[in-house]
């Protein structure tokens, strides 16, 4: 399901900044409003005062949108706006419970190199690189409430995204001859590990729409060699990719989910999906005008594991 995810590094930090903007971004976005927007109303005279609200209609569903958000439905007196957020979410009419937790991790290196001489070019241009590259991190999250009647349950949305990138390019373009030179060498040891979890308990009366989860983990791992040689003379121990890659994936996902086993229940409902994927690209490339020697050789060496285990229980 998830193996659509885009293995680059660009993408990962999409991921990452979309799970800040979602955790930080609402909040401070709302209480500023609420601080500052009272479209010049008085929002406690339009929650209680039916005839104030008729006389402001319009000032006081903005007021009360701004200050109450989805616990206002923009009818006054159908809807009772409970101001104690610190409730269990279980009473009637209730929304139930909300959760959206992310981790987004990244790493990457990258190493570019080109040599253009008239004459030789002799032990330049080389890239090496030894790295060990470690993501981890879990999502934890326990509902409990929303259980009575007309009650949505309980919401959880978990989801971590890990990547780690190695990329060398070298170049050199000679007169004469290219030897020891434009060579890439990596070795990398890269690794994610992450696991998801939920338990959810409640949403289980008359009416009731469950308990809901989601939960995806995406990992991916990239080695990337190129290298070019172009020699008016020989080329001689250049040009050569050489990658040893450890590279290793592992992800769990978990969700208990309790409830939603009464008269017009939609009952629970679990989504869980892990994603991974490694890869591993070396190009080269030699152009030489007599010998080439010992070059533009891929050499790769990879131990690739992934590994992930998707548990549910729902009663």
């Amino acid at each position: 399901m998830l193996k659509s995810i885009d293995t680059k590094l660009t993408a990962v930090l999409v991921v990452a900044v979309f799970a800040v903007l979602m955790t930080l971004g609402p909040a401070a976005a709302s209480n500023f409003q609420s601080a500052f927007a009272h479209y010049g109303v008085d929002s406690e005279q339009c929650k209680d005062d039916e005839d104030y609200y008729e006389d402001h209609e319009e000032a006081c569903d903005k007021n009360l949108r701004v200050h109450y958000g989805e616990d206002y439905d923009g009818d006054f007196g159908s809807k009772t706006i409970d101001d104690d957020d610190d409730d269990d979410n279980d009473n009637d009419d209730d929304n139930g419970n909300r959760s959206n937790q992310g981790i987004g991790q990244s790493q990457s290196s990258r190493q570019n190199s080109q040599c253009v001489s008239g004459g030789d070019t002799n032990d330049s241009c080389n890239n090496i690189s030894l790295q060990n590259q470690e993501n981890s991190g879990n999502n934890a999250a326990a509902q409990n409430g929303g259980d009575d009647d007309d009650d949505n349950g309980n919401r959880s949305n978990q989801g971590i995204g890990q990547s780690q990138s190695s990329r060398q390019n070298s170049q050199c373009v000679s007169g004469g001859d290219t030897n020891d030179s434009c060579n890439n060498i990596s070795l990398q040891n890269q690794e994610n590990s992450g696991n998801n979890a939920a338990a959810q308990n409640g949403g289980d009366d008359d009416d009731d729409n469950g308990n809901r989860s989601n939960q995806g983990i995406g990992q991916s791992q990239s080695s990337r060699q190129n290298s070019q040689c172009v020699s008016g003379g020989d080329t001689n121990d250049s040009c050569n990719n050489i990658s040893l890659q450890n590279q290793e994936n592992s992800g769990n996902n978990a969700a208990a989910q309790n409830g939603g086993d009464d008269d017009d229940d939609n009952g629970n409902r679990s989504n869980q999906g892990i994603g991974q994927n490694q890869d591993n690209e070396q190009n080269a490339q030699c152009v030489s005008g007599e010998d080439a020697i010992v070059s533009c050789d891929n050499v790769s060496f990879q131990n690739q594991i992934n590994s992930g285990k998707n548990a549910l229980a729902q009663d």
